[in-house]
């Protein structure tokens, strides 16, 4: 069961990291951030179930600010055709590590170990790797530019939200 999945049409905004390879009572799998048009974000931390299934560890919620939210629904309306546009996946070559997944606006996108690759060094580099992954890339890195306006209007906030980190006015939550 994915979190956002069955969320996806109740929330502007959300991030779910979690491991790529599971087991039974995992006491780390992950954590998700679920921000709403009121600016209720509510912020959970997991573990697995002895049927590798998602418990929930800790849960809390933040309000961010009407500024805020207007900061955050601006960007996600400046880039509305770019995520209409998004796969529901992305695939970079990985094989393990984490999940990162995104709703925006109702738009569902996963992606094993999400990164920013430069295409001209990739094609420079490894041009059979830019063949087989340039739109991949070009939308990882669209993926990460929404993300990182979005993290960058709740630092305000005192929300601190990174692919594999989240800090809450000062507290390490994940």
């Amino acid at each position: 069961m994915n979190i956002l999945e069955s969320w996806k049409s109740k929330i502007i905004f959300g991030y779910y990291c979690h491991p790529a390879f599971v087991e039974p009572e995992m006491p780390d799998a992950g954590f998700s951030v679920r921000l709403f048009a009121n600016g209720a974000m509510l912020y959970q931390t997991y573990s697995l179930n002895i049927k590798s299934e998602p418990s929930i560890v800790q849960s809390d919620r933040v309000t961010l600010r009407e500024g805020t939210m207007s900061r955050i629904t601006r960007t996600l309306a400046g880039y509305a055709k770019e995520i209409d546009a998004l796969p529901g996946y992305t695939d970079n070559g990985s094989n393990d590590g984490s999940f990162c997944d995104f709703v925006f606006c109702g738009k569902y996108v996963s992606s094993l170990n999400i990164r920013r690759a430069d295409p001209a060094e990739v094609m420079q580099d490894n041009p059979e790797y830019y063949e087989k992954y340039c739109f991949d890339m070009a939308d990882e890195s669209t993926i990460l530019d929404i993300f990182t306006r979005i993290t960058d209007a709740m630092k305000q906030e005192g929300v601190e939200l990174y692919l594999r980190h989240l800090i809450v006015e000062g507290k390490e939550i994940y």
